[in-house]
C-alpha cells in the first residue's frame, strides 16, 4: 500500500520518537474525540448504532465512518497536528465478547453490550473461536472493506481489543468480581482463554489490515512492529494483589505474541498505574481523563516515574498544556489535546512545537 505525504510524514517523526528515549519528546493528537466539528453540513450528521442493520450494511457503516473521517481531515487540514487517520471498526464493546461467545449483540445509541454467556462454569467449553461467527465475519468484511477503498489517505487498523479482564467481565458478568476469591482457578482458565481469543482475533485481523513501514497504527499513533490495542479497564476495578495474580501473565501472553502493545487505561485505576507499566515491552500506556476522578495532567511526574521510560499518553486541555509544559518536558508523552477552536489549536501546537525536542 502507498500513503499520502502526511500520512508518511508522521511516520517518520513517530520512528524517530521510538528510537530515541530522550525525555523532553512531546507529540500531538487532535483527533474527532478531541476537537468536534459539524458535520451536518456534509449531510454526516451522527447515526446511532441502533439504526444500522451489520449483517447487511457493514459496508455502509463504514463507507460512513471513512467519509467522516475524511471530511474531518479537510477540516483541519491547516493545523499542525500528529493524528494520524486511521479507520478501524467501532461499533461498541458488545462486539468485543461476541465474536467469541456468539452472544447476542444489543446496539444502543451510541455503544453496545452483551449479557454474560458463562452463567455455570461449564458453559467456558461453549467458547469457541469459529471464523463462521457472524460478529467476526463482519469485522473481517469491515476490514477487508476498508483496506479497498481507501485511496492512500488513511491507515486501515484492526480493532480496540478488550484485555483479557475486560474479555472474563464481559463473558462471566460481574460474577466475576467474586470469583476471584471463590473460584480462582476457573478465573485462571477464563483468562488464558481470553488471552487467546484475543491473539486469534488481532491475527485474523492483521492479515487484513497489514502493516506500513514495518509497523501499525493504533490509537493513531504509529508503532513499530505490531502493537494490538488491549483496554484494561477490569484491572482499574481492581487492586495491585488481583491484576498481579490474575491480570498480568495473561496480558502479559499477548504482549509476548505480538512483541508489544498499547495499553488503555483509566484514571479511575491510578493505584495501578505502576503494575500495568511493569508489563515488559509494552510500548505506550495511556490513563484517560475521567469525570470524578484525578486528573493524569496534574500528576505527570508521579506517572512518568510509575511508566519507567515507557512513553505515556493523556488527553488535556490547551489550558493545561500551558501551566504544566515544565512538566511535559520531562518524559516522552502523546497528549490527545482537546481543543475549542482551530485558532486555539494553531496557538497551542506553535507553544508546543517550541517546546518539545522533537
Amino acid at each position: 500500500m502507498s500513503y499520502n505525504n502526511y500520512i508518511m510524514d508522521r511516520v517518520e517523526k513517530y520512528k524517530q520518537f521510538f528510537k530515541d528515549d530522550t525525555p523532553g519528546q512531546i507529540l500531538v493528537i487532535i483527533c474527532p474525540y478531541t476537537f468536534e466539528i459539524d458535520y451536518e453540513q456534509w449531510d454526516l450528521g451522527w447515526r446511532p448504532l441502533n439504526i444500522w442493520d451489520f449483517k447487511k450494511q457493514a459496508k455502509e457503516f463504514m463507507d460512513y465512518n471513512i467519509r467522516r473521517l475524511r471530511c474531518f481531515m479537510e477540516y483541519t487540514k491547516d493545523l499542525d497536528n500528529d493524528f494520524i487517520p486511521a479507520i478501524s471498526p467501532g461499533m461498541g464493546v458488545g462486539v468485543h465478547s461476541a465474536y467469541f461467545s456468539g452472544a447476542e449483540v444489543i446496539m444502543g445509541y451510541d455503544t453496545s453490550w452483551v449479557h454474560p454467556v458463562i452463567m455455570e462454569w461449564s458453559d467456558i467449553e461453549k467458547l469457541k473461536m469459529d471464523e463462521y461467527n457472524p460478529w467476526f465475519c463482519i469485522l473481517k468484511e469491515m476490514i477487508q472493506y476498508c483496506v479497498n477503498t481507501y485511496e492512500g489517505d488513511y491507515v486501515v487498523s484492526t480493532l480496540c481489543n478488550f484485555g483479557p479482564g475486560d474479555m472474563a467481565n464481559a463473558l462471566r458478568g460481574n460474577d466475576l468480581f467474586y470469583d476471584l476469591y471463590d473460584n480462582p482457578q476457573k478465573v485462571h482458565e477464563l483468562m488464558d482463554k481470553s488471552s487467546d481469543a484475543i491473539i486469534w482475533l488481532e491475527e485474523e485481523l492483521r492479515k487484513i489490515a497489514g502493516m506500513i513501514e514495518g509497523g501499525v497504527v493504533t490509537a493513531n499513533v504509529w508503532f513499530p512492529g505490531q502493537a494490538p490495542y488491549i483496554s484494561e479497564d477490569f484491572t482499574d476495578l481492581c487492586s495491585s494483589k488481583i491484576f498481579n495474580e490474575f491480570g498480568y501473565k495473561y496480558t502479559q501472553k499477548i504482549i509476548n505474541h505480538f512483541g508489544g502493545a498499547y495499553i488503555h487505561h483509566h484514571a479511575k485505576g491510578y493505584h495501578v498505574h505502576k503494575d500495568i507499566a511493569s508489563l515488559k515491552n509494552l510500548k505506550m500506556l495511556e490513563i484517560s481523563l475521567d469525570p470524578n476522578c484525578l486528573r493524569p495532567v496534574d500528576h505527570l511526574e508521579e506517572l512518568f516515574e510509575m511508566n519507567n521510560g515507557i512513553p505515556l499518553m493523556i488527553r488535556c486541555s490547551a489550558r493545561d498544556v500551558y501551566q504544566e509544559i515544565e512538566h511535559m518536558k520531562k518524559g516522552r508523552l502523546v497528549i490527545m489535546l482537546n481543543i475549542d477552536t482551530i485558532e486555539e489549536g494553531r496557538d497551542v501546537m506553535k507553544f508546543i512545537r517550541k517546546n518539545s525536542i522533537i
